[in-house]
């Protein structure tokens, strides 16, 4: 008996498929988990994702691997149980979850939570805050509902959730166009009074301008008309 797992190679990926996802129910908030077994060590792909399926199903007699997404040491990214269904994570604190287990054991004196895998795991956290609209404030460590140590004593939540704030403002960082500077814009060997803009490798120039210089008449009715003189 064996199960697939997909595999998201990087947050863009996992980016896109999360905005285009359909949830039926309602996600309130998100889980942070340390697997403790498997530690960094251990990790051996795919297989190590089956290998908690096994246990999962077959030793706890749960229906599907506890968790959503699993994080692990190169900064990959598996997927898990259906978003559809609420989590096998924190007794009794599972409705309304998103679960995320990082590959490792994160107690202090054991792995540490750096390079790929802290990437994946903020940038992750921050990707679906962004999609279920949620805040730091609706993100969950085990801890908090259990005398277990998970996600890890060696992962401090304040630290974890400024990683996060750091991914969000690196990601919009990322979408927004990088205005350069100001150009000049010369017409017919005259510098206009209006500048130009570099946004990011392509230039801009005041059509309007231009345009008006030349004889033409410009107009905008949701689109721009330039009517030739």
């Amino acid at each position: 008996m064996g199960r697939s797992f997909r595999q998201f190679t990087g947050l863009e990926e996992f980016g896109s498929v999360i905005s285009s996802v359909s949830v039926k129910r309602e996600i309130s908030h998100i889980q942070i988990h340390h697997t403790w077994r498997p530690r960094k060590e251990d990790y051996r792909g795919e297989s190590t994702i089956l290998g908690m399926w096994r246990y999962h199903t077959q030793t706890n007699g749960w229906r599907d691997i506890g968790q959503h997404f699993s994080v692990a040491p190169d900064g990959t990214i598996w997927d898990g149980r259906s978003l559809d269904l609420n989590p096998a994570g924190i007794r009794g604190h599972n409705s309304g979850g998103l679960m995320f287990e990082i590959i490792g054991n994160f107690d202090e004196g054991e792995n540490i939570l750096e390079g790929p895998q802290l990437k994946a795991i903020t940038g992750a956290v921050a990707i679906c805050q962004d999609r279920f609209r949620l805040t730091n404030e609706d993100v969950v460590f085990h801890r908090e509902h259990s005398d277990k140590s998970c996600p890890g004593t060696g992962i401090k939540k304040d630290w974890f959730l400024q990683m996060v704030d750091r991914s969000k403002k690196q990601g919009k960082e990322k979408t927004l166009p990088e205005i350069s500077r100001e150009v000049k814009v010369i017409l017919d060997g005259q510098e206009l009074e209006q500048p130009g803009y570099l946004i990011g490798s392509l230039a801009y120039a005041p059509v309007r301008v231009i345009s008006e210089n030349l004889g033409a008449r410009v107009h905008w009715d949701g689109k721009v008309h330039i009517d030739k003189p």
